[in-house]
């Protein structure tokens, strides 16, 4: 008899009781210039968290958020900077926004998972190579 494929209730059902472990990824979290947030680092431990799932060889995150002063305006700028240690080398992403520090995160940690995906596809061997002119010879020396 054959088995019907489960649906997709089913499915979360499953996702769900599939307990998720706690981050072992060393995390460092820094407020420059403004106070502490525990919704901000709710937001970067998530991100990290997901990106420990899916780069299983990151070794180490460091995140720093801070407020810059504009001289003569009201309000701030919000940078975020999220470096990522891999084996042998270190990945740094920095992005600003000048409303939010969420959206400035948020956009932070979309760049290192990009950075992180594309590096992971040159490992595997999945990215193109394209050949290199210096072993060609010129039209010009093949007609003579």
């Amino acid at each position: 008899m054959r088995q019907r494929k489960p649906t997709a209730t089913q499915m979360r059902d499953r996702i769900d009781m599939i307990s998720e472990p706690d981050m072992n990824l060393p995390f460092t979290l820094q407020f420059d210039g403004l106070a502490h947030s525990d919704a901000v680092e709710d937001l970067a431990r998530s991100r990290v968290e997901h990106l420990e799932r899916h780069f299983a060889d990151l070794t180490a995150c460091r995140v720093a958020i801070s407020r810059e002063s504009r001289h003569g305006q009201a309000g701030g700028f919000f940078s975020a900077r999220v470096a990522m240690t891999l084996p042998g080398r270190e990945l740094i992403v920095s992005h600003a926004h000048e409303h939010d520090a969420y959206i400035a995160l948020r956009d932070a940690f979309d760049a290192v998972s990009r950075r992180l995906e594309d590096s992971e596809q040159v490992r595997r061997g999945r990215v193109k190579t394209h050949a290199t002119l210096s072993g060609r010879r010129s039209d010009d020396a093949a007609g003579e």
